[in-house]
């Protein structure tokens, strides 16, 4: 005679071992992760002795002001009239090669790019570019 037996095989997971994995992964990447302002890398750029600093009074001097006016060898231009800017930069005497690039330190970025675009269309390869500090 069979006797039918009531054991049934349950299938079930363990779920401690993965909880331990789970909070080793995230001590893992809080150690090793980034926090705050330690994203910055400081940099000591290296100085040279063979470099020649021509600081020479160009007679071509564009000054970028904070005002949004920019001055061409002492002609003022308004930011917003870029073909007046665009044809002045183009009268300049490209004989020199040299161009000196002055913007105040509020002044805007976009504002030097577009006149580093205007130079560069124009030919002119050498622009010394200065800081003027308030």
């Amino acid at each position: 005679m069979k006797f039918l037996s009531e054991n049934k095989s349950s299938f079930s997971i363990e779920i401690t071992p993965l909880i331990d994995i789970v909070f080793l992964l995230v001590i893992f990447f809080v150690v090793t992760s980034k926090v705050g302002d330690s994203q910055f890398l400081s940099l000591e750029l290296p100085k040279t002795e063979s470099f020649q600093y021509k600081a020479v009074q160009s007679s071509n001097e564009i000054v970028i002001v904070n005002n949004g006016n920019i001055y061409i060898n002492d002609e003022s231009f308004d930011i917003a009239n870029i073909d007046e800017i665009d044809q002045a930069i183009f009268n300049l005497n490209n004989n020199e090669g040299l161009i000196i690039l002055s913007a105040e330190s509020e002044s805007l970025h976009v504002w030097v790019i577009t006149v580093m675009d205007i130079l560069n269309k124009y030919g002119f390869n050498e622009v010394q570019i200065r800081t003027i500090e308030k």
